[in-house]
């Protein structure tokens, strides 16, 4: 099982020092964190994101969630990887922030027709993260994507993902 928590911090300034320190207390089950927020020449988002690649001891993730859980102005996620294949997500318009689990496991044809689709649907993919991982004792690439625009590309882009054998897709959405 693969495991990636989303947190929204409502108020940078005021949640992500409190965030970042429980983050540093549980740093052994994470292996990848990402974070981004809106900057500009005129703005700089007091709204922010983390994604984080959780691995280790199922007891520490828990642990981990509960003190989050505890801090106001932020809102938990999580996508889970396993054997199950997943519904489509329903997105009501562009507004909402959308991060997408991509889990491909390695086979030559698949990663090239994956890196086709997600090429074809760029414009919709505004950050993207790319780690190895291991699915059921198999290599696998695992890729983030925090996706933005047309609801109804991004949809599209989920189901053409989905409809990929050897292609896992999650989706967590703020």
């Amino acid at each position: 099982m693969i495991r990636i928590l989303g947190i929204k911090i409502i108020d940078r300034i005021k949640e992500a020092g409190l965030t970042q320190g429980i983050l540093s207390e549980h740093a052994s089950v994470i292996t990848t964190r990402l974070g981004f927020h809106e900057v500009t020449d005129e703005v700089c988002s007091r709204e922010a994101y983390l994604v984080i690649h959780l691995n280790g001891d199922t007891d520490e993730y828990l642990i981990l969630e509960n003190e989050l859980k505890l801090i106001g102005g932020i809102e938990l996620r999580e996508m889970i990887f396993n054997a199950d294949k997943e519904p489509l997500n329903v997105l009501k318009d562009g507004t909402q922030t959308e991060i997408m689990g991509i889990l491909v496991e390695r086979e030559k044809e698949v990663v090239q027709t994956v890196q086709k689709i997600l090429t074809s649907y760029g414009c919709n993919i505004r950050t993207r993260l790319g780690v190895n991982e291991i699915f059921f004792g198999q290599p696998a690439g695992l890729i983030i994507l925090e996706l933005k625009g047309d609801a109804v590309q991004r949809s599209l882009l989920e189901k053409d993902l989905k409809a990929l054998e050897k292609v896992h897709v999650r989706t967590m959405v703020f």
